[in-house]
């Protein structure tokens, strides 16, 4: 059984679903190889890093360092709930880093988006060093990994070089189908375990916080209903959305990124166990995100996903994709498409609303239940793979 492991994702993204992936992941691999040293390595890819050092002098009219300020709460997060390796500096070149890895650990783990191949200011060129593309004797392993939104054409042209990264993995599990599909057809290795599984932030367990006390303190009336928002770039639709409700009487916070329409904007304010337990508390939500339509449905409320990629493919969706696996697509729309209509958007949300606690919220607590009994197989599996 491995006695150090290390964990390469994207840990430090001023992203609520980035951090509690990490959180999460790096809590269930303690659960389940008790006594291990699991670590975070605290590696940053110069690109990313920069990108998001770059985004927290935007400044803003209402709340001119809103970025700022959440930068700042993420750094002291980090610091305080991550076991982050000490000894490792942030940035270096691959090869340091993965002589590192395989000097100082036993077995290594990456996760979340970092498969994802494309040409951006906040993505890392392939090859990377997410895909660990040298040998080693430690055991590799991919856990929530996805490739979500690749360039197709890139992947066409790094086929090889693909090929070649993926056999090197012992264990890999794949996020969505777009990835599982993606492994399938690159990876030439027969043996190894190779499956699609959950997203590991489903095992994600609430941590006891004094949200209300803080939200109240903040301004929020739990008096009235209150409406999420995780929207970004749509001033128009999130104009729309909160007139609507802003119209019946409830009260609408902005949970993540600034948003001017908002009654309150809580981004900058709140710990990622913070914003997690504060959906709880919602009557509806609105999200581009993720991890914010993961912890909608792990908070037992109704929502809509709004796709954030407005070109992207139904099939390359990683929320369209999640979606799927509730049988809840209906809750998924994307306000780019030709025929997509604010008016219809928001007569589904108050059906949605309506329908939910009676009809909708046992099934998703049962597919829930399923898919963490499905996450423990999978470990289990990869406990009997590689002798652990």
């Amino acid at each position: 059984m491995a006695s150090k492991i290390c964990i390469l994702s994207y840990h430090y993204i001023h992203n609520n679903g980035a951090f509690l992936f990490a959180y999460g992941l790096a809590k269930l691999l303690k659960e389940e190889f008790p006594g291990s040293d699991v670590k975070i390595i605290d590696y940053k890819s110069i690109r990313l890093d920069t990108y998001e050092y770059l985004k927290r002098f935007k400044l803003l009219p209402s709340i001119p360092l809103f970025y700022y300020k959440r930068a700042r709460l993420w750094d002291s997060i980090l610091e305080r709930h991550l076991d982050l390796d000490p000894d490792f500096p942030h940035h270096t070149n691959q090869t340091q880093l993965l002589n590192y890895i395989y000097d100082h650990y036993h077995a290594i783990v990456v996760g979340m988006d970092v498969w994802c191949i494309v040409h951006s200011i906040e993505r890392p060129s392939f090859p990377n060093i997410y895909w660990l593309p040298s040998e080693s004797t430690i055991p590799k392993i991919a856990l929530g990994v996805s490739a979500y939104n690749s360039d197709l054409a890139l992947i066409q042209r790094y086929s090889r070089q693909i090929t070649g990264c993926l056999n090197g993995f012992d264990v890999i599990g794949a996020r969505d189908r777009f990835t599982y599909g993606m492994v399938t057809k690159h990876r030439k290795r027969e043996d190894g375990l190779v499956e699609r599984i959950p997203d590991p932030t489903f095992l994600f367990e609430f941590v006891d916080t004094s949200v209300v006390e803080k939200l109240t303190s903040l301004g929020v009336d739990f008096n009235r209903p209150l409406v999420g928002l995780m929207l970004f770039g749509d001033d128009e639709l999130s104009k729309r959305i909160c007139a609507n409700y802003r119209a019946k009487g409830y009260q609408i916070l902005a949970l993540s990124m600034y948003n001017r329409f908002a009654d309150l904007n809580l981004g900058h304010l709140l710990t990622p166990f913070e914003w997690a337990k504060t959906l709880r508390y919602l009557s509806f939500c609105f999200t581009d995100r993720f991890h914010g339509t993961l912890f909608c449905l792990k908070s037992g409320i109704p929502f809509i996903s709004l796709e954030k990629d407005k070109h992207l493919p139904i099939a390359q969706s990683k929320v369209y994709d999640l979606l799927v696996d509730f049988n809840l697509t209906q809750c998924y729309t994307n306000s780019g498409k030709s025929g997509f209509n604010p008016s219809k958007m928001l007569q589904l949300a108050n059906e949605l609303e309506k329908d939910w606690e009676s009809d909708i919220k046992p099934r998703v607590e049962l597919t829930i239940l399923l898919m963490k009994e499905r996450y423990r197989e999978f470990i289990h599996k990869m406990k009997v793979q590689l002798g652990w």
